[in-house]
C-alpha cells in the first residue's frame, strides 16, 4: 500500500512538473510575440514568469531523478561471505561497519579456525 503511494505522489509529480514546463514555454512563446507586437511590459512580465517556472520544473524532475536514484541504491543489500581456508565452510551475511576483504572474524562452527572475508558486495532484493 505504501508503495501504490509513493508510486503515485512520483507520478502526480512528474506530470505536474511537465505541466508546468509546457505552460512556461508557452508564456515564453507569448512573451515574443508580444515583443514583436511592440507590448514590451507583457514581454517582461511573461518572459520572466516563463523563465522562472521552466528553472522550478527543470529543479523538480532533477530532484526526483535524484530520490529515485537514493530509492534504487538503499534497496540493494551489501553482503559480506567469510570462509574457512582449512575446511572451505563458506557463511554469507549482512554487511557490519569494519568488515573488509581478509579479515579474520570469527572460528569456523566446523573445524574452529578462523574465518576469513572473502567478499563484500552488494545484491539486490529478490522479488
Amino acid at each position: 500500500m505504501e508503495q501504490k503511494k509513493n508510486g503515485l505522489y512520483f507520478y502526480v509529480t512528474v506530470i505536474f512538473s511537465l505541466g508546468v514546463l509546457a505552460y512556461s514555454a508557452w508564456l515564453i512563446l507569448g512573451s515574443v510575440l508580444s515583443y514583436n507586437e511592440g507590448q514590451t511590459e507583457s514581454f517582461y512580465y511573461s518572459l520572466i514568469l516563463g523563465l522562472i517556472g521552466v528553472a522550478l520544473s527543470i529543479s523538480s524532475l532533477a530532484t526526483m531523478r535524484r530520490r529515485i536514484q537514493i530509492i534504487k541504491s538503499q534497496s540493494l543489500k551489501t553482503l559480506t561471505t567469510e570462509i574457512c581456508e582449512k575446511c572451505n565452510f563458506k557463511k554469507v551475511r549482512e554487511f557490519k561497519a569494519g568488515d573488509y576483504v581478509n579479515k579474520k572474524t570469527e572460528a569456523c562452527p566446523q573445524c574452529k579456525a578462523d574465518l576469513a572475508i572473502s567478499m563484500i558486495y552488494k545484491e539486490s532484493p529478490k522479488e
